[in-house]
């Protein structure tokens, strides 16, 4: 019981970066049972795009799951493998190419500050990259 309860207060997310067919990225996103977050280059303001998305309990599942898929492949570029996920990155960037970066898990209380957070610190990291 007290496993489940722990389980239930964290919620596990998804960092991805969307490049154009030169390379180029032109976005970040978070993804996250309930929320997505996507700053659209490394000085954007970070914006809560939730509403691309219908979310049952179904699809919150096979969200967690293809997280939790991508994460052990390792950074990797979304397809086909993870129906949810592309369909939610597709809608955001259609011409857009989604790579998975990373995966991590924060507290459910808090989620949507410590997301914007780790989008922020995305942001820089693409900005001394760029």
């Amino acid at each position: 019981m007290i496993e489940s309860a722990a389980f239930m207060a964290a919620v596990a997310f998804g960092r991805f970066t969307l490049m154009d067919l030169r390379g180029t990225v032109v976005g970040a996103v978070i993804v996250a049972p309930e929320c997505i977050l996507l700053q659209r280059g490394p000085a954007a303001r970070a914006r809560d795009v939730s509403y691309l998305a219908l979310w049952t309990d179904t699809r919150i599942a096979a969200i967690a799951t293809e997280l939790a898929t991508l994460a052990r492949l390792g950074p990797t570029t979304v397809d086909a493998r993870t129906p949810e996920l592309h369909a939610i990155l597709h809608a955001i960037a259609p011409a857009a190419t989604p790579m998975f970066g990373g995966a991590g898990r924060c507290r459910r209380r808090f989620a949507r500050v410590k997301l914007k957070a780790e989008l922020a610190r995305d942001g820089a990291r693409l900005r001394h990259i760029a």
